[in-house]
């Protein structure tokens, strides 16, 4: 147990951290439930040594009628211990979820691409509450302390009975000693550490080796994966029933939980062996010593009737005691290792420096950001998407990025806001590498709309400042200024309207194009220097794209943005046009000037045109 010193230790703290005094709590209702059993005993032995003894029914009556009055207010205090104490598991369970949540918001964004991450976030998430977790780590460190009070007690109300010696011969004279005594105890004590070390712990390893299992791990994330798609997403809904795809994810949530099931029922077959040697060590060889001693001693006339039944249930609650301590410390044992999986997840360090110079607050604006020779991979890929990129900008300049699709011009823009660093070369702010700036600091200068940009089932308030508390009147400027102006004034609730239907009955649905404008008020609410809008127009029509860049324009002002969009025609009000391709930058200049040039803007700007020409010409013939 020695090695698991730290892990238990730090199980303790996280615990107590989340709510205190957790553990004084569960012990003290553990102490008051033995307690419960030894006034139980002693009542059944005073009750039959006064049965024997030829006492009176109003003295039986008596004496029961206080000792189940003394049981009931046990009984009393251990509810009350025991309600307070399912309060307080829930609040921490849920303090330890909210750990886990944390840490993962916390994690560098290519975390969220990584296999390895993302299956140690789930294992972490199994860890907390599962059947060998932290939470029932500290249920075995209770029972465990609990277990030693019980021996100690049990032996402290045994041992005026072993003391009582008659004379004997032979073996059965020896029993009657005291040493007597002690061989049984100790002979009791073997059996119980063979039955736990070897039979209880192999049995707790074979489930446990099944439950952590890669596949099984691998299957619960598909499971739950297509478990939300098929009942849990409305976007998701559509589709399931348009392409009758219900037997699709019916059968890969049969094939996966077939294979779970099968790995279990391995796990089952591998432990019968081990359930049949703890039964037989336990039930069989542990009773019939401890009931063949007491017999013993009846036979010599050391105990009364009374005496000889408490003695077997003392004798039985010091196995008992030695029996659940010890598969106490086999639990923690086995469950240590996953306790240490969460801590291995929660200690996962982040590879991006967070910097510590904050930025500079400048009433003029005046930023600007250069990229030099920048080159970049994503992890674990060896191909560049970015080769040797060199440009500069400076705050009020409105930039659009053009190019074909995995030119890497989104890739630029998580670079540029530090959802990645560089593999090669910097990107520098005002002269200085972004990697030497405060992490948040340097964040809070963004408003970005991504083309995949998330709105949430909260209200649009809160959507639109990301925020539970929030500037009403400032909520609803950005949001007409968006372009939902007449969307707003027909909800009966405003701005406080619920998004879809997860959290609120009367929740609204609304298109891609107003999640877009959505989020485009985010980014007006935020109000930061810079605005990056990369695609967020996508599914709109080319006219109504034009009209929310041009609005949008305006409500930029002398901020600097950057617009990426295949639609050429949208940027050309833009004062510089950024071309790109395969990760390089091709060319850079005004549409006029880049259309004149005859080059690759030139080449995707025509290539448009005819398509709008050839669809216009199809539509209308």
């Amino acid at each position: 147990m020695k090695k698991y010193i730290p892990a238990i230790r730090r199980s303790v703290s996280l615990i107590e951290k989340n709510d205190k005094g957790n553990f004084t709590r569960q012990i003290s209702s553990r102490v008051f439930e033995m307690l419960h059993t030894f006034l139980d005993i002693i009542l059944v032995k005073m009750i039959v040594n006064s049965v024997a003894g030829g006492n009176g029914l109003r003295s039986v009556l008596w004496l029961t009628a206080t000792l189940c009055a003394g049981g009931f207010l046990i009984s009393f205090i251990r509810r009350l211990i025991n309600r307070r104490e399912q309060c307080h598991e829930i609040r921490l369970k849920e303090g330890l979820r909210q750990i886990l949540a944390q840490k993962a918001a916390s994690l560098d964004f290519e975390y969220l691409d990584n296999t390895d991450i993302q299956n140690k976030y789930r294992i972490a998430q199994e860890n907390l509450s599962g059947n060998n977790g932290l939470i029932n780590t500290r249920g075995n460190i209770c029972l465990a302390v609990t277990c030693i009070f019980s021996i100690i007690v049990s032996i402290g109300m045994i041992l005026p009975s072993v003391f009582v010696h008659t004379e004997g011969e032979g073996f059965m004279g020896f029993i009657c000693t005291p040493w007597g005594f002690l061989t049984t105890a100790v002979l009791v004590a073997v059996l119980q550490i063979i039955r736990n070390l070897f039979f209880e712990e192999r049995d707790n390893r074979c489930y446990e080796k099944a439950r952590l299992n890669e596949k099984m791990i691998k299957n619960e994330r598909i499971y739950t994966a297509f478990k939300n798609m098929a009942f849990g997403t409305y976007q998701h809904g559509k589709e399931i029933r348009l392409y009758a795809e219900q037997e699709l994810i019916h059968d890969e949530m049969a094939r996966v939980s077939e294979e779970n099931a099968d790995i279990w029922d391995g796990a089952r077959k591998a432990c019968i062996p081990y359930i049949a040697g703890s039964f037989i060590f336990m039930e069989l060889l542990t009773s019939a010593v401890i009931y063949g001693y007491a017999l013993i001693r009846a036979v010599y006339g050391q105990m009364s009737a009374g005496d000889v039944i408490a003695f077997a249930m003392l004798f039985k609650q010091i196995s008992d005691g030695f029996v659940n301590l010890g598969a106490s410390v086999s639990m923690i044992r086995v469950s240590i290792p996953n306790c240490e999986e969460i801590f291995s997840f929660l200690d996962i360090q982040n590879k991006q420096y967070k910097g510590t110079i904050p930025t500079e607050k400048r009433n003029d604006n005046e930023y600007e950001f250069e990229f030099r020779h920048v080159w970049f991979k994503y992890p674990n890929t060896e191909q560049y998407v970015l080769r040797d990129v060199n440009m500069k900008w400076r705050i009020g300049e409105k930039m659009a990025l053009v190019g074909r699709n995995g030119c890497g011009k989104s890739t630029l823009v998580k670079l540029l806001c530090r959802l990645y660093d560089p593999t090669k070369g910097e990107i520098t702010l005002n002269g200085i590498d972004i990697r030497k700036y405060d992490y948040d600091d340097y964040m809070a200068l963004f408003s970005v709309v991504f083309q995949d940009s998330s709105l949430f089932a909260f209200s649009i308030a809160e959507n639109v400042a990301a925020n539970t508390e929030y500037d009403a009147d400032k909520v609803e400027d950005c949001v007409r200024r968006s372009g939902l102006s007449e969307r707003l004034d027909n909800l009966p609730e405003g701005i406080n309207t619920y998004l879809y239907k997860e959290f609120d009955e009367h929740g609204v649905e609304i298109s891609g194009g107003e999640a877009q404008k959505l989020c485009l008020a985010r980014a007006i609410y935020k109000g930061a220097p810079f605005i990056v809008l990369d695609e967020p127009t996508a599914a709109l029509d080319p006219i109504s794209e034009h009209d929310i860049y041009t609005k949008f324009n305006g409500i930029v002002g002398t901020r600097t943005a950057i617009y990426i969009s295949h639609r050429l025609s949208s940027c050309r009000f833009c004062d510089e046009i950024t071309v790109m391709d395969n990760g390089e930058i091709v060319e850079r200049g005004s549409h006029d000037m880049l259309v004149t040039a005859g080059g690759h803007y030139a080449e995707l700007w025509s290539a448009q045109a005819e398509y709008y020409r050839d669809t216009a010409g199809e539509l209308f013939e």
